[in-house]
């Protein structure tokens, strides 16, 4: 483990943890505070007329584009930028660069398609969610039980976030890795049982904030070649041949196996957006004026956090050695900083893993509660799923669902599952792959038909699923790198999605033009906020063009 690597390198590891306890003990009292903060946002009710319970679920109107920016990015970064992303860098060298400033484009491109006209319907139609937007969007309820129901296998993405939070406590505050995932559970209970998305949001925005810092560092030891003589050219002579930065492809890597494999990469990321806890936050945005700006934020800063791949390059030709690759990071800091910086570059990854969990459980949240229960169950009964004790046990599900969530992704991952990584990918290409494709073209193209989203959305699964697990099975075992390359399956399932659906809106009645106006229509429905409501996050009371 790394805390034996401490105690041998002789810097201090009882020092460490002493300083990583007191920036964990600041940075949990933070989080409570932002807690209260949304407790009191959500029982005091929007400004807009909003709910408790749309309050809790989406943080309707609430944030400016700063904060909503910082906030969308760290949710995206997760645990993988700053633990993954580096060790992909330890192992493969300067090629590892293809994926981390690849996916981004994607993912970020496809936010580009689909942010205005989320923000557009889920104020209009009271979406709380993506399954809940497509409901909407399409008017079609089976819809939105269909692909909430996908959106549960997101729960096996949040049992990746508490695993690599148990491993950082285990880094870090010397804290064995059973006790750690009980302590980042509870974290994630006392803040998000209170203030739901606002407290999400208000979070991650302060964590997405030190992410920038710590990519700062990273890309600034990068540069002048930290702990070497002679610069990026060091690091790069240092590097075994296959690790430099002119080997480009690598036949034995199914990632980087050819140039159309790393294509299949971004092609994979553009449905991205599509994932609940991401989703959501644009029903956050103030208006439809700011999504410019929160667009261009957003996309500047995901494009850089995933620049800690160097980091990983720098640990290899400083010759580091680590039980696993995703050790490298806090190795690196260890080996480089005083023991208090650090602890607190060591939290301060534990807030970025935290960051993408607390969307996550959330987001799981609001299938239950609001898709399944308040928009599909209670209409099926015919009640109303605007009416006032209906919004109250929403807001009460919401609240149980969040406990029971986090209580079950840590009970889960307490021996983490041996195919953890499979699982988490089953979760994010499938629902890529599946209603990737009905989001991305539906939020485009007025002519995009009801059947389509549907075919697309079952056949696009069912692409991803086949090749995904298929070898698993013994299936497809020849189709290398399929077979242990889940990007590659996700692209093929996401433009299978993608074609379906165009191609079967050109053979289907399109929805109506009433509706049609309803989704795409100039107009907004602004949410008023009172003085001084707001998250923090800038302003800009002139008039824009976004509109």
């Amino acid at each position: 483990m790394i805390q034996e690597f401490i105690l041998q390198s002789g810097i201090g590891s009882a020092e460490v943890v002493r300083w990583g306890w007191i920036f964990l003990i600041g940075y949990v009292a933070l989080m409570l505070g932002f807690g209260y903060w949304g407790y009191k946002r959500v029982e005091g009710g929007g400004g807009g007329g909003s709910s408790s319970q749309d309050e809790y679920a989406t943080a309707r109107g609430g944030f400016g584009f700063l904060a909503l920016a910082l906030a969308y990015a760290a949710t995206v970064a997760s645990g993988a930028t700053f633990m993954g992303i580096p060790a992909l860098g330890y192992s493969v060298g300067f090629k590892a660069g293809y994926y981390a400033m690849l996916y981004p484009i994607g993912i970020f491109g496809g936010m580009l398609i689909v942010a205005r006209v989320s923000k557009k319907v889920g104020d209009r139609f009271n979406s709380q969610s993506v399954p809940d937007f497509l409901g909407d969007r399409f008017q079609a309820p089976g819809l939105r039980v269909i692909t909430a129901l996908l959106s549960l296998f997101l729960l096996f993405y949040a049992m990746a976030q508490i695993t690599a939070a148990g491993q950082m406590f285990d880094v870090i505050l010397g804290v064995e890795y059973g006790r750690g995932i009980w302590i980042a559970g509870g974290l994630l209970l006392l803040y998000l049982s209170l203030g739901g998305s606002h407290a999400d949001i208000l979070t991650d925005a302060v964590q997405g904030g030190m992410m920038v810092a710590i990519t700062v560092l990273i890309f600034i030891m990068f540069l002048i070649g930290f702990g070497m003589d002679g610069g990026i050219g060091a690091v790069n002579a240092a590097l075994d041949g296959s690790l430099q930065w002119d080997s480009h492809t690598n036949t034995d890597s199914p990632v980087f196996h050819s140039w159309w494999a790393i294509l299949l990469l971004v092609i994979g990321h553009i449905g991205f957006t599509a994932q609940p806890h991401l989703g959501n936050k644009f029903f956050a945005i103030k208006s439809n004026r700011y999504i410019r700006r929160f667009m261009l934020v957003a996309s500047v800063v995901g494009i850089f956090l995933p620049l800690m791949y160097l980091g990983g390059v720098l640990g290899a030709a400083q010759g580091i050695e680590v039980e696993a690759a995703d050790q490298i990071i806090p190795m690196l800091f260890v080996q480089s900083f005083h023991p208090i910086v650090a602890a607190f570059l060591g939290v301060a990854i534990l807030s970025a893993i935290i960051s993408t969990a607390d969307g996550l459980i959330i987001a799981l949240s609001q299938i239950f509660a609001n898709d399944l229960y308040r928009k599909s169950y209670v209409p099926w009964q015919g009640g109303d799923p605007e009416d006032e004790d209906v919004l109250q046990r929403t807001l009460l599900i919401s609240r149980i669902s969040t406990v029971a969530l986090v209580i079950a992704a840590v009970l889960a991952v307490m021996t983490p599952p041996e195919f953890l990584v499979i699982l988490l990918w089953t979760g994010i290409g499938g629902i890529i792959s599946s209603f990737g494709g009905p989001y991305m073209i539906g939020s485009l193209w007025r002519r995009t038909t009801v059947p389509a989203a549907y075919a697309a959305t079952i056949l696009g699964f069912l692409v991803f699923f086949g090749l995904h697990l298929g070898p698993q099975a013994g299936l497809f075992e020849g189709i290398y790198p399929f077979n242990q390359n889940p990007f590659a399956s996700t692209g093929i399932g996401f433009t299978v999605s993608v074609a379906t659906t165009f191609a079967v809106s050109f053979v289907t009645d399109p929805p109506s033009d009433e509706h049609l106006e309803k989704v795409f229509s100039a107009e907004e429905r602004l949410v008023q906020q009172s003085e001084g409501s707001s998250a923090p996050g800038p302003e800009d009371p002139a008039p824009s063009d976004d509109d």
